[in-house]
Parts: C-alpha cells; sequence; structure tokens
C-alpha cells in the first residue's frame, strides 16, 4: 500500500516543470531572492534607493513564510536534515547573530536606542537556513544554474541601467561586488571563446563608466584570477608549485605598483571622501580601545557623530568590519573571522572537486569570488543594515555552502565506493 504524503510534502516535493526541477517552495526562496536583487540594483535602474523606503524589509517579510512552508513540508515528508554538518561550519557567525540581536535588543527597547545593529543579527541567522535548502545534494546542479541566471541576469540589469545614466557616474556604488561578480561566472559558464572575451569587457566597462575605487579593485582581481588560473591549468601538475608562488609574488608585486599608481595619481581618480572615512574610522577605533573584548555589546546605535558646517550629523562608520570590532570587540570580530573564513575553507575546497561539471564549478568559483569581493566592499562601506543587501550576501553565500558541501559528501561517497 502506498504511504498517503501530507498535503504540505506534496507542495514541496513536487517537480516544478520537471523532475528534475526546483521544488514549488524552493522556488518561493529563488523569487524572493530576485526581488532582493532588483532592490539592491535599484540605484542604477531606478535612480531611487529602495532600500531606503519602507521596502526596505520587504524581502525578509516574504522570505519567512517560504522558508517555513519549505520546512515544514519537509519535516511532514519526514525527510532529515542533517543540521549539524552546517552548524559544524558557521557556527561562529550563528552566535555573531546571538549578540548582536540580544545586544540590539536591549539598546532598542529598553535604552531606547532607535538605530540598532538588530537587523545585522537576524539576516545572519539567515544564511544556515539557505544552507539548509541545497545541502542535501539533491538537485544542485539545478540550483548552480537557477542561481547563476539571477546572478547574470542582475549584473546586465544593472549595467543597464548604468548605461541609461551613464552622465550620472557611480550609480553602482555598493553593488560592485555584485555586478562584478556576476560578469566574473558569466565568463567560466560560457564554453564560447566570445562569450568569454563578451564577459570580460563587461566587467571592465562597468567598472570604468561607475569610475568608483572599489569597482577597479573588483575588476583588477577579476582579471587576476582569470589570468592566473588559466596559466595554472595548462601547467603539469609537478610544475604547479614553483608557479603558484611566481603567482604570488608577483600579485603582490601588482598590488604595491597599483598602490603606488593610486597615490601618484589619485587627482585624477574618486576620492572616496576619505576626510570623513579617516573622521569616522578614528572616532570608532577609540572606542573599540575603550572596550576592546566586548566592544560596547551592541548596545549603542548605529552609525557616528560627524561634525560639518556647524551640523552635527549621525553617519554611518564608513565601514562594517570596524563596526563589527567597535560594538563587538575581539570577541565579535573572533566569530565574525574565523565563521567567513571556515565558509571560504568549504567553497574553495569543493571548487576543486567539481571541475567535470562545468555550471557547478563555475558558479562555486564566482562564489569564492563573491565572497572576497563582498568584504571588500563592506570593509570600506555600510552595507550589512541594507535589508536587500543581506538578502543577497548571506542568501548567496548559504545556498553556496550548501552545495559545497554536498558536493564534498558526494566525492568523499565516490572515493570509498
Amino acid at each position: 500500500m502506498a504511504t498517503r504524503q501530507s498535503p504540505v510534502s506534496r507542495i514541496v516535493l513536487t517537480p516544478v516543470g520537471q523532475s528534475e526541477g526546483l521544488r514549488f517552495t524552493e522556488w518561493l526562496v529563488v523569487g524572493v531572492l530576485g526581488l532582493a536583487y532588483l532592490l539592491s540594483i535599484s540605484q542604477p535602474l531606478f535612480a531611487v534607493q529602495l532600500h531606503r523606503t519602507m521596502l526596505n524589509h520587504l524581502p525578509l517579510a516574504l522570505l519567512g513564510p517560504a522558508l517555513a512552508l519549505h520546512f515544514l513540508g519537509v519535516l511532514a515528508y519526514r525527510k532529515a536534515l542533517a543540521w549539524s554538518e552546517v552548524f559544524a561550519v558557521c557556527w561562529p557567525l550563528v552566535l555573531l547573530g546571538l549578540y548582536a540581536i540580544t545586544g540590539s535588543a536591549v539598546a532598542k527597547w529598553e535604552l531606547d536606542i532607535r538605530e540598532t545593529y538588530l537587523a545585522f543579527g537576524v539576516y545572519l541567522l539567515l544564511l544556515p537556513l539557505f544552507a539548509a535548502l541545497t545541502f542535501n545534494g539533491e538537485r544542485v546542479q539545478q540550483w548552480a544554474k537557477v542561481l547563476v541566471f539571477l546572478w547574470v541576469l542582475a549584473s546586465c540589469a544593472a549595467l543597464a541601467g548604468e548605461l541609461s545614466r551613464v552622465k550620472e557616474r557611480e550609480t553602482l556604488h555598493e553593488i560592485e561586488y555584485l555586478v562584478g561578480s556576476g560578469f566574473f561566472v558569466l565568463y567560466y559558464v560560457s564554453r564560447s571563446a566570445a562569450l568569454k572575451l563578451l564577459a570580460l569587457l563587461l566587467l571592465v566597462g562597468a567598472a570604468v563608466i561607475n569610475h568608483k575605487l572599489t569597482g577597479y579593485i573588483v575588476a583588477t582581481m577579476a582579471v587576476t584570477h582569470i589570468v592566473v588560473m588559466a596559466g595554472w591549468r595548462q601547467l603539469p601538475r609537478q610544475w604547479r608549485g614553483a608557479y603558484g608562488l611566481t603567482a604570488v609574488v608577483l600579485t603582490a608585486a601588482l598590488v604595491a605598483a597599483l598602490t603606488l599608481l593610486y597615490f601618484e595619481y589619485r587627482i585624477y581618480l574618486p576620492s572616496g571622501n576619505p576626510d570623513v572615512r579617516l573622521t569616522q574610522y578614528e572616532a570608532a577605533w577609540r572606542q573599540f580601545i575603550e572596550s576592546p573584548l566586548w566592544g560596547n555589546a551592541y548596545l549603542e546605535g548605529s552609525g557616528e557623530e560627524y561634525r560639518e558646517a556647524g551640523r552635527v550629523l549621525n553617519i554611518p562608520t564608513h565601514s562594517d568590519v570596524i563596526d563589527i570590532l567597535k560594538h563587538g570587540g575581539l570577541i565579535g570580530f573572533g566569530l565574525f573571522a574565523w565563521g567567513y573564513w571556515k565558509i571560504f575553507i568549504v567553497i574553495n575546497r569543493a571548487v576543486g572537486l567539481t571541475r567535470a561539471d562545468t555550471v557547478l564549478c563555475a558558479f562555486l568559483t564566482g562564489a569564492r569570488f563573491f565572497q572576497v569581493t563582498a568584504l571588500i566592499t563592506f570593509a570600506i562601506n555600510p552595507i550589512l543594515l541594507k535589508g536587500p543587501f543581506l538578502i543577497v550576501i548571506w542568501g548567496n553565500l548559504g545556498l553556496a555552502f550548501g552545495v559545497a558541501l554536498a558536493s564534498i559528501r558526494s566525492a568523499r561517497r565516490a572515493a570509498s565506493a
């Protein structure tokens, strides 16, 4: 006698379009991620930053029911979720999220502080939930295809918006990592030399038209990675060690040369408001020194006071990494650095194990690059309090982390068979 499934489990487990496709609830999550992309690139598309409006947390409001429906269906179908495998890697980030939520809740409802880091903590806890969507190993190729398509589509849309407002410039501010990573993954997923060349032109063109230092850094990293890896794959295994060492030395020399050129010709480059940034960095650093172990435990508001022309403005620190030091101290920073590094190691390992699958390897390679460039971006910009940005960052990292775990598990099984 066939086992009857509950209605919810049928919703989750019924294929959409074809037997190998994503499930209904998984498409709901993809739709929310697409909405977060749309809100993140609203500046080049619509000339308005929608994350500063009442739509800031709309993706989160829609994501909650979608994830709840998905996991309810999984439980109804009595499918076990090996959470221990996920938390064994991302537990430092989960602890940081709980740390930020606890301190920010006290600050908001007991100390009447309006601007807190509550959103940072809540969104950070989404990362293991995103990972749980993919780490069971089912449909990882389909997930990779859908996410690559969404990624490239968002990059092309943002670039089209930038071109339509080419006189304004800086329309890709704070999303350079997103746009650059999309064209970067397009390069690796393409089999045609013409498409690879097009991806490179789009990547470099977006940085030049936007004319922001972060964009130039992202583009330089992408081109360097492509050139180095192209040489690596052409060499016999016995020469790769020497090649890797040479590549590291030459990359360091390139960074030093570009740094010197920046200081020599910085008058022709975007300034990035160094006076404001350095003032904010100094103020945040002083607060960290006052309480280096646990910072202010997220009991104070976000932003710093900045005096200009007789006015006192409360503006962001312009570095989410320094903010983690300031609010979480060495404890918070240590949790963040350790968790972020552990995820990078997992994704990096999976890249080497999936080279036989072009799309899957391209997705993981792009996710690795995305993780590094996102870190660079929020190290010099304040983006980890903006809802859509947080969904895009933790969503992509969580899904890629889950795919990487599944790929590593599959490789282990193949090796032991």
